[in-house]
């Protein structure tokens, strides 16, 4: 396949997309952008270090994205893969090799030209073992990466630098996702990576279109504009990310012009999205993430696909979304959420039936219901959607305990098989192979797969979708699959994220992510001088 064929098959994917409830605010008539000013966003705890190789946390990717490049990027309104620091790619017919051409005249924020050397050492050093990333498994399919890893081999036998401005990976299976991984490798210079060492996450050094100036922990991280970024110059001439835990101080540096945006949250949202003086700032996006609770479909009674089908009729999903989460959220039907191409508007899912819950659980031989727990994080939040779900389940004769414990502890837990339930958001990405991720029997555990869920059918059309770089046949394939999974009710399927911010009045630029609604590409960003 050619680079011209690859790159009609992302156009075609992304004329598939289902983008809802994006609104981003555009200028009005004869707006020009202008140039210069000082942006300040928050995050709510400094990241752990900036360097690409060690930090996956939302907010440490926020901060990345505007410190270094990937080689590919996801256009934030249709998800399509587009270039980023490589100008075009390519996929071989038998589907494992990838051939990416970079940009020529790409310079590190040090004035050195990056080159496919610095690619391919990006990569090898994402895979060394004494680096720890959690980025390992990412790569772990090219060629010689196991070997590499296991200290075998002094390089990566399936990465090679063909000339300075190219560089070809070989997989060891076929995989239409890889290069999605792409969308996510931010360059590092060898050079600098080398010299700073373990340092290079507290001053890292990229190509991307803020050059890092100081970090002061608990209080701001400060970068500046890059004027000579490829893409052009950035409009803001500098941009800080400002420390603030408090929810109340963040809604105050706000409201009083110190923050030119802020994450909505579920308690505030509605005090923004129904103000008319902030209605019209306020942008929102449907995020790929679903919340649901998982059940051990190996553990009894939740092994009866009845009771499994029970509980997903027993709560009124849309009244909880309305008053629990004040509409920040969307009822969900399957897996899907609306933002992503495999989206079937379609599938009706399971609507509010209290009766039919009582006539599955009967069938199922519980007449008169059973005990389980209930689990979830420790979080004051969580606690109270366990209870909204208990008082619903204890009306169809489900005595449930609520069980609150660390996150990372019932992660653990669920993935050992040790809980009944669990209450999590899912996000699984762009794409929708990837996004079933947790259905397939291969990820039992601690990998994803913490229901134990088990469709040899789904399976087999996992295992297809991931084989094909058709984006239509690999739709339907997903499609399919998640109709099944909607069957088999491994999962109390109860809604999809909706991600909201404000923004000042004279800020423009900003388009919703529903990747996260803050990966924005702050170099398109710019503030209107106020009067």
């Amino acid at each position: 396949m050619n680079t011209s064929t690859w790159n009609r098959l992302t156009v075609a994917a992304a004329s598939l997309a289902v983008i809802a409830a994006f609104t981003p605010i555009q200028p009005a008539a004869g707006q020009i952008p202008v140039s210069g000013g000082h942006f300040r966003r928050a995050l709510s705890s400094d990241p752990a270090n900036l360097d690409p190789a060690l930090t996956n946390t939302s907010r440490a990717i926020a901060v990345k994205m505007a410190i270094f490049d990937s080689l590919l990027r996801q256009n934030p309104k249709t998800l399509a893969i587009e270039p980023g620091a490589a100008e075009a790619w390519s996929v071989s017919g038998d589907g494992k090799i990838l051939t990416f051409r970079l940009h020529r005249g790409i310079k590190f924020h040090h004035g050195r030209e990056m080159t496919s050397d610095d690619v391919k050492y990006t990569i090898e050093r994402t895979l060394t073992p004494q680096m720890a990333s959690p980025f390992i498994r990412a790569f772990d399919r090219i060629v010689g990466a196991r070997e590499f890893t296991a200290g075998q081999t002094r390089e990566v036998s399936g990465i090679s630098a063909l000339d300075r401005y190219t560089v070809q990976i070989t997989n060891s299976v076929v995989d239409s996702t890889f290069p999605l991984v792409f969308t996510g490798l931010f360059i590092v210079p060898k050079d600098e990576a080398e010299r700073l060492g373990r340092d290079f996450g507290q001053r890292p050094i990229g190509s991307g279109p803020f050059i890092f100036v100081s970090w002061s922990r608990d209080s701001s991280l400060l970068l500046k504009e890059n004027p000579d970024y490829w893409e052009g110059r950035p409009y803001i001439s500098a941009l800080e990310f400002r420390i603030i835990p408090d929810p109340a101080t963040l809604q105050a540096e706000f409201e009083t012009g110190r923050l030119d945006f802020i994450l909505l949250e579920d308690p505030t949202y509605r005090r923004y999205a129904d103000d008319p003086q902030w209605k019209p700032y306020v942008v929102e996006v449907a995020e790929l993430f679903t919340r649901h609770m998982g059940m051990n479909t190996t553990k009894p009674p939740l092994n009866d696909v009845r009771v499994r089908q029970a509980i997903n009729f027993a709560i009124d999903k849309a009244t909880t979304v309305r008053t629990v989460l004040q509409d920040k959220a969307f009822v969900a039907t399957g897996v899907f959420p609306p933002s992503l191409a495999a989206f079937d508007p379609s599938l009706r899912g399971y609507e509010y039936n209290p009766q039919r819950a009582r006539e599955l659980l009967a069938q199922a031989g519980f007449t008169s219901g059973f005990e389980m727990d209930l689990n979830g994080s420790s979080t004051p939040v969580a606690g109270r959607w366990l209870e909204v779900l208990q008082r619903y389940l204890a009306d169809v004769g489900i005595r449930a305990r609520i069980v609150q414990q660390d996150f990372g502890v019932m992660l653990d837990r669920a993935g050992k098989g040790e809980l009944m339930t669990y209450v999590l958001s899912h996000g699984g990405g762009s794409n929708c192979v990837n996004y079933l991720g947790p259905f397939r029997s291969r990820n039992f555990g601690i990998a994803g797969n913490r229901m134990f869920y088990k469709n040899e059918r789904v399976d087999a059309l996992m295992d297809e979708a991931e084989r094909t770089f058709d984006p239509r046949r690999q739709i339907q394939l997903c499609q399919e699959a998640e109709r099944l999974v909607v069957a088999d009710a491994p999962w109390f399927f109860w809604n999809y994220n909706k991600a909201a911010l404000v923004h000042q009045p004279n800020v423009h630029g900003i388009v919703g992510n529903p990747l996260e609604l803050d990966w924005i590409q702050m170099h398109k960003v710019w503030i209107q001088p106020r009067r």
